[in-house]
C-alpha cells in the first residue's frame, strides 16, 4: 500500500509561477497541492485549520499583507504546518526575520523546480532546505561574527547540537554524528527552542547568528 499523499499549498501572486509549482508538486508521486492562493488575505479566506496541510510555499512580496508577516498568521492557522519560502529577496536581514518569524526553508524563484521538489520532501523530514547562496550567507555570518556575552545559557553539548543544526543535519544524523540517542538530541534541540524561545531549527539557527552563538 502507498503512503497517503503529503499536502502543500502555494501563496504566490505570480499566476504563471503559482500554476507551474502547483503543477509540479502534482507531479510528485508523493505530493499533492489542491490549494493555490495569490495573498496571505485569499489564503486565511480560503482556508480551515481542520485542513491536512503539511506544508506552505510562501512568497514574500504579496500583495495586501507582506509574506514575513503573513508568516506568523499561517502558523496560527496551521500550528504543525512547516513554511517554505520561496522569493526572490536574498538580503541577509530578509531572510534572518523570515526565519526568526518560523520560516522552516528559505530558497529562491531561481531555484529549479526539482531542487523546490527536494526542498519540499527535505522540510517534510524535519530538515531545513536553504538555497545554497542563502546557505553560504548565513555561514559565513556565524564564522564572522565574534560571540557576544549573552543570558542565554546553552550547555556544550546543546552548542554541539545548534552548530550541527546549522549545517543542515537532521536529528537522526546529529545522534549519529555525536553517538547518542536520537531521543536524546531531541531533548537537545527542545532545551534549544526553549532557551532561544524559538519554534522551529531554523529560528533557532537564525535567533543563534543574532545572538553570536556557536
Amino acid at each position: 500500500m502507498n503512503p497517503p499523499l503529503r499536502h502543500a499549498c502555494v501563496i504566490e501572486d505570480h499566476p504563471d509561477y503559482r500554476r507551474a509549482l502547483q503543477q509540479a508538486i502534482e507531479s510528485s508521486p508523493s505530493l499533492c497541492c489542491k490549494l493555490a492562493f495569490p495573498s496571505i488575505e485569499t489564503f486565511l479566506e480560503g482556508t480551515r485549520p481542520d485542513m491536512p496541510l503539511e506544508v506552505v510555499l510562501l512568497d514574500l512580496g504579496l500583495p495586501g499583507m507582506h509574506g514575513l508577516d503573513g508568516i506568523a498568521e499561517i502558523r496560527k492557522r496551521f500550528p504543525k504546518a512547516r513554511i517554505l519560502v520561496i522569493t526572490v529577496y536574498d538580503h541577509k536581514p530578509v531572510v534572518l526575520q523570515a526565519l526568526a518569524a518560523g520560516a522552516s526553508g528559505y530558497l529562491l524563484k531561481a531555484d529549479r523546480l526539482d531542487t523546490i521538489l527536494r526542498g519540499i520532501e527535505e522540510v517534510l523530514d524535519g530538515g531545513a532546505p536553504l538555497n545554497s547562496h542563502i546557505a553560504r550567507m548565513i555561514l559565513t555570518t556565524f564564522n564572522a561574527v565574534r560571540p557576544v556575552e549573552a543570558e542565554i545559557d546553552l550547555t556544550e553539548r546543546e552548542r554541539e547540537t545548534l552548530s550541527l543544526l546549522a549545517k543542515g543535519l537532521i536529528k537522526k544524523e546529529i545522534a549519529e554524528r555525536m553517538g547518542v540517542s536520537y531521543h536524546t538530541v531531541d531533548t537537545h534541540v527542545r532545551n534549544i527552542y526553549g532557551k532561544l524561545q524559538v519554534h522551529n531549527l531554523s529560528g533557532a539557527v537564525a535567533k543563534a547568528i543574532q545572538l553570536g552563538l556557536t
